[in-house]
């Protein structure tokens, strides 16, 4: 064999191969976006229908007064003493949103305003205002337990902003 044909099946060689490399790239990255996508629907808890409740968020300089109907915020104001933030949505249906992630609150200002507390947030009891199906409810549950708190938010279930 003469030695540019030597050459030319070395040069098929290694572009086949780059080809490949660049094929098996392509497949993985699309696996991964899909996978990535299916993680995002099952973090947000279930597909969401026109009759899945929204929550009225007044979180936000633009939200404050009037709030705005959302689903699976990352943040949320709970009250005006309460909010909650970095929320990973569990479930989200037509009963009841449940998430865990990080509360603040003017009751614990001195311990959590630079280390905010791990909590379980539910919502529930949804009701239709303004043509609009809402949570209506909250309930949180620290991590450690709410023993060193006093706060109304923290006990039992509390009324939610509907507007």
């Amino acid at each position: 064999m003469n030695r540019s044909t030597s050459l030319i099946r070395r040069h098929k060689t290694a572009i086949g191969a780059g080809l490949a490399c660049v094929a098996a790239l392509g497949t993985f990255a699309t696996a991964t976006s899909a996978n990535a996508a299916t993680a995002h629907a099952h973090s947000a808890g279930v597909a969401q229908t026109d009759n899945t409740p929204y929550v009225v968020n007044h979180y936000g300089e633009e939200n404050a007064d009037q709030g705005k109907a959302e689903r699976s915020p990352e943040r949320l104001v709970l009250s005006e003493f309460t909010s909650a933030r970095d929320l990973n949505w569990k479930q989200w249906n037509t009963k009841k949103a449940v998430a865990t992630g990080k509360v603040t609150g003017m009751w614990c200002l001195d311990t959590c305003l630079d280390k905010p507390l791990k909590a379980t947030l539910t919502l529930s009891d949804p009701k239709t205002v303004n043509g609009k199906k809402v949570f209506s409810s909250f309930t949180l549950k620290l991590a450690d337990g709410s023993g060193a708190y006093d706060s109304e938010d923290l006990q039992g279930k509390r009324p939610l902003s509907t507007s």
